[in-house]
């Protein structure tokens, strides 16, 4: 997790309170802090008065107090010294400020994962692989329930009712209260034919975009494709919103109701030269237009108000009832939709997860969504969760731009998965040694890579971790 500097008047402000017998929660109610960080000062200051040194210290870092409370996640570390330390060696650096995993399987020292650390990882995104029944869905619940009591949020993508409320286990719902929406039965007001700011040609990037997932879903091929994009441009310029004139992108856009009138219009038009390929393209998309998920009737789908629910910090959306080839467009519209808003905030701190379970229901192509989510979203302050039965599931570039990974027992009889975690180990010579570790897991322990290095880990289970949670109450 990246750190900053915390102002002097602001450490002031924390000792001074500290002195009078507030509480580390009292301060940061006060201040408008988190509680950790509270904490992490003033343990410091402690040390320094209790201290027989002479020499006086200061605190140097801490978490940027120039974010929103309830995106401030526990510090890195706070350092103490007046002088520059060495950064600590890369297999001591994953200390309690960061996720809980579990207990080493070989020496039962807690490990942690610190997806905020730049220096331990290069991006915050996790890969979760695991047969039927080795504990990838339970593990899963247990990280999202460590990272909402960091104060990080999820967003939840469950496909095959993994997530849903009455098979959670009881302490993940209670320490989680999450809240669950259901896109295929009651649909989410949202509007994918939305101009966002970092859209730089306009409707135009708008009609590539929306046309690209349909193309994925449907292999529309180029000539269907042109129809769509002819469709959206013309739903466009009938709103008076044109490519050349920027200050017009702000005005209502078009909806996928009118995307579907506007295909059967042209379907119609004889006059329109690819009217025959449009019909074709209309009754292709009949299902996904019967069963759309995204509504205008109410008040609008706001990924801030996710960001910011400090009462509900997961939040999981459910597309049971959706048919396979709707489902995954309404999932990618979603995926874009979440991508550009990210963008349209700016550069950011690690501040939520979206956790996507069976990836065999997403499209990896280069340049969709989800490719363009793992090579950009962590700039953003997305970290993504990916999990699947099948390593094949994944892409190259999702092998290659997660830099942590959690495999549960895993066949791997090409030494696929094996080569490339080895490639990642520091502390394994050959991927050999990694199969033979993978191919043998018990129910509940994993392969944890992070920081380039590879440990057998018992996933510990949600009771140990609601009695460190209440601990930390």
């Amino acid at each position: 997790m990246s750190t900053g500097k915390l102002s002097s008047s602001a450490v002031s402000q924390i000792v001074q309170l500290g002195s009078t017998g507030k509480s580390d929660r009292e301060i940061a109610q006060v201040l408008n802090l988190k509680r950790l960080q509270v904490a992490a000062v003033l343990a410091h200051f402690r040390l320094k008065r209790d201290s027989v040194a002479p020499a006086p210290t200061l605190i140097t870092e801490v978490l940027s107090t120039q974010e929103p409370a309830d995106e401030r996640h526990v510090p890195d570390e706070v350092n103490v010294s007046t002088e520059v330390e060495p950064s600590p060696p890369i297999e001591e650096a994953a200390t309690e400020d960061g996720i809980y995993v579990g207990e080493d399987s070989d020496y039962s020292d807690s490990q942690y994962w610190v997806p905020w650390n730049t220096h331990l990882s290069q991006n915050p995104h996790l890969m979760i692989i695991g047969e039927s029944g080795s504990g990838k869905t339970y593990a899963t619940q247990c990280l999202v329930a460590e990272l909402a009591q960091a104060g990080i949020p999820s967003v939840i993508f469950d496909y095959g009712q993994g997530f849903e409320l009455g098979t959670l286990e009881r302490h993940f719902r209670k320490f989680t209260n999450p809240q669950e929406y259901l896109v295929g039965e009651k649909g989410l007001t949202l509007n994918p034919i939305e101009i966002f700011p970092r859209d730089v040609r306009g409707p135009n990037t708008v009609a590539t975009r929306i046309s690209d997932v349909f193309d994925a879903v449907y292999r529309l091929g180029d000539i269907q494709r042109k129809v769509l994009i002819d469709a959206i441009i013309h739903l466009f310029e009938r709103r008076n919103i044109r490519v050349t004139d920027p200050h017009t992108w702000e005005l209502p856009p078009p909806t996928l109701s009118d995307l579907q009138q506007e295909l059967e219009h042209m379907a119609s038009d004889k006059q329109y030269t690819a009217y025959k390929s449009a019909q074709t393209v209309a009754a292709r998309l009949t299902t996904f237009f019967m069963l759309n998920s995204f509504q205008t009737d109410d008040g609008p789908w706001a990924w801030d108000k996710l960001l910011r629910d400090s009462k509900r910090p997961v939040h999981i959306l459910q597309f049971r009832g959706l048919e396979g080839r709707t489902q995954r467009v309404v999932v990618e519209l979603l995926l874009w939709h979440l991508f550009f808003y990210l963008k349209s905030e700016g550069q950011h701190p690690l501040r939520l997860y979206c956790v996507l379970d069976e990836a065999h229901h997403l499209s990896f192509r280069d340049g969709g969504p989800v490719d363009s989510l793992l090579r950009e979203a962590r700039k953003f302050g997305l970290g993504l969760i990916f999990a699947s039965q099948q390593p094949e599931d994944f892409s190259a570039a999702t092998y290659a731009n997660s830099a942590s990974k959690l495999v549960f027992q895993t066949a791997d009889p090409d030494l696929r998965v094996s080569k490339f975690l080895s490639a990642k180990c520091a502390n394994y010579d050959n991927a050999d040694q990694i199969h033979e570790v993978i191919a043998a897991l018990p129910q509940g322990e994993a392969f944890f890579i992070t920081a380039n290095r590879g440990r057998r880990v018992r996933i510990s289970d949600f009771n140990k971790r609601s009695t460190l949670w209440r601990h930390h109450e």
